[in-house]
């Protein structure tokens, strides 16, 4: 009877012990969620979260698996585009007053989704919190690039054209930023502030550059000629 209550004791004992280390959602913070990665079955595709019951055999080999945890809450960024057009600086130094340059701040809160955070782990673009923030802040910067260049073709076709005009679900649809970033849930998104260039004296600055040129090269090319018909 002694021997049954010692065997007892003992199977109960490395029954806790193997629960224990399988157990994975209690090492889940909560607004976070977890992903098994193991020698043997690799990345598990079903998201670990905290409260729900969750138990991986593969963490009763030793250095076999981790767990890895993740945030999806959304994270809220600023991005400023700043240039100028091309050969700017050249024009406006015919104009003395006005320069070339344009700026656009944006703001936008961007997300990705549980099983979009498991497919960046498999495709080897992530493999921390850090690498799923900065893979977030470069579609933002990619984001506002598209937003910006899609104002300036704007405005450059159209003087009269008035950046309130464009709607938010408009702006999106025609930047197309899926395609550069398809993973990205694009949460909120704005235009806070945006200085724009005057296209219609920066072209008319250009064609008189040409035009100039045009009449320089002549003028040089008749010289050139006279001075070989007089030698």
């Amino acid at each position: 009877m002694k021997n049954f209550f010692i065997s007892l004791f003992i199977l109960i004992i490395f029954s806790a012990f193997v629960f224990f280390f399988g157990w994975t959602q209690y090492r889940v913070k909560p607004g976070e969620f977890g992903v098994v990665i193991s020698k043997t079955n690799g990345i598990d595709e079903t998201p670990i979260q905290n409260g729900e019951f969750s138990w991986y055999w593969q963490f009763l080999l030793p250095t076999n698996a981790i767990l890895k945890t993740f945030s999806v809450q959304p994270i809220f960024v600023t991005k400023q585009i700043k240039g100028t057009l091309p050969s700017g600086e050249f024009y406006a130094s015919f104009n003395h007053k006005e320069t070339f340059d344009y700026s656009f701040e944006f703001s936008m809160s961007l997300t990705v989704s549980e099983q979009n955070v498991i497919t960046l782990l498999k495709e080897n673009k992530i493999t921390t919190q850090n690498d799923l923030s900065q893979y977030i802040s470069n579609c933002a910067d990619t984001i506002a690039q598209l937003a910006a260049s899609f104002y300036l073709k704007k405005i450059q076709d159209n003087p009269n054209f008035r950046l309130e005009s464009v709607k938010r679900d408009e702006l999106l649809r025609e930047i197309k930023f899926y395609e550069d970033c398809p993973l990205i849930e694009l949460m909120n998104f704005s235009l806070v502030s945006s200085k724009v260039p005057d296209f219609e004296l920066y072209d008319k600055l250009k064609f008189r550059f040409f035009e100039n040129s045009i009449e320089l090269n002549t003028e040089i090319n008749s010289n050139l000629q006279n001075e070989e018909e007089q030698e």
